[in-house]
């Protein structure tokens, strides 16, 4: 048995393929299932209902959509360092759409007519996430992107993941069932459903009409992260978001624990500004009242002194009245005493004449003895003579 290195391996292939005429300008037809172009250099991917064949054209000045059928001019050419067989193209003219585009875009009309991609019905991402549940297979690269960029922003995450294929066979019942589990039995804040990139094919799963229709109906917000950013599936457009990465999707779920230390400080001053200004208005309201209080109650006091000092004026003059009206009725009495004063009455040249201390009457008889009374003297005297007036 002979054996080789793998130099000459691929030495002998690509001899076999440099000296095959068949090989040599040849036209090749096929559905692009990848197609991007770096440098002037394009890189596309050609297949039909059984295979795949890479192809690369050089000076490449025309882009086409993943999903074209194009027919392409070239030779096949074998690379022995990296042992790859590739398609060179010379060129590439579009000569119609591919089945499974076709079939992409008929199913997005549809559903696109039954509403179930309006905004309307589109769930909010809630403001603060605890709990997320991923879909996709453990064994990818995604899940470990998601996981890095969530515990990088938010340790305290929590995250769940339900394992499930991305592509082939089983993948659309496997997402659907990581779906309807979180949904129902696992109580998450939102569900993202992630993959990498790939061709149409490889994405074909996220375009079943089954996957879209359970996705509509689900009562935790869904985040779709399928493909790269250029990459559409029909789960993007019924999903309530789409990440262009599931690097992305991890960043919409996640809040970042430092921003958020930030906001509550932020929110933390601008509290303790508001509750200082509240206080301060409050403390000049209360001086407001205080201060019209002290107002009122000084205009009561000074109302009500007037009052009293008035009260107290009019008893002064009420007062003085009547000592007035007493003193005069006492000095009216004084004067009529005094004008009554028997000695005032002697002084006038009269006599108070009295028999026993009592004033005579007509009783009085002759040789009655009596008092006589004037204002100097007191004589006694015989009564010699009575006449009646």
């Amino acid at each position: 048995m002979k054996i080789f290195t793998v130099s000459q391996i691929n030495k002998i292939i690509k001899d076999i393929i440099d000296n095959e005429i068949i090989l040599e300008d040849i036209m090749v037809t096929g559905e692009l299932s990848s197609f991007s172009i770096t440098r002037g250099i394009a890189y596309f991917t050609l297949k039909d209902s059984e295979t795949m064949l890479s192809g690369i054209q050089f000076g490449a000045k025309t882009s086409f959509n993943i999903g074209d059928m194009v027919q392409c001019r070239g030779n096949i050419k074998y690379y022995t360092k990296t042992g790859k067989l590739s398609f060179n193209a010379l060129n590439i003219e579009l000569c119609g759409q591919g089945e499974l585009y076709k079939q992409f875009i008929e199913l997005k009309n549809k559903l696109q007519q039954e509403g179930l991609f309006d905004e309307s019905h589109k769930k909010p991402l809630p403001k603060f996430i605890n709990s997320i549940g991923v879909v996709t297979s453990k064994t990818g690269a995604v899940l470990q992107d998601i996981k890095n960029v969530s515990t990088r922003r938010n340790p305290n995450l929590n995250i769940y993941v339900y394992d499930a294929q991305v592509q082939g066979n089983f993948a659309v019942e496997q997402v659907i069932e990581g779906i309807n589990y979180f949904d129902n039995f696992l109580d998450v804040d939102a569900i993202i459903v992630a993959r990498g990139g790939g061709s149409i094919e490889d994405l074909m799963p996220f375009n079943d009409e089954r996957l879209a229709r359970m996705a509509y109906i689900c009562n935790t917000p869904i985040i779709s992260a399928v493909g790269h950013e250029t990459d559409y599936s029909i789960l993007d457009f019924v999903a309530d978001l789409r990440a262009p990465t599931p690097s992305a999707a991890a960043e919409l779920v996640t809040y970042d624990n430092k921003d958020l230390i930030r906001r509550i400080k932020d929110l933390y001053i601008n509290i303790e500004n508001m509750v200082t200004n509240q206080l301060k208005k409050e403390n000049d309201r209360v001086n407001l009242a205080v201060g019209e209080i002290e107002y009122e109650i000084s205009s009561i006091i000074n109302n009500q002194t007037l009052y009293i000092n008035s009260l107290l004026n009019k008893l002064d003059n009420v007062i003085d009245n009547k000592i007035d009206n007493t003193k005069y009725s006492v000095d009216l009495l004084i004067n009529t005493l005094d004008k009554l004063n028997p000695i005032k009455i002697l002084k006038s040249g009269y006599s108070y004449v009295s028999k026993d201390g009592q004033p005579i009457n007509r009783d009085i008889q002759l040789g009655d003895m009596i008092d006589i009374r004037t204002n100097t003297m007191e004589l006694k005297a015989e009564v010699k003579s009575k006449e009646i007036l």
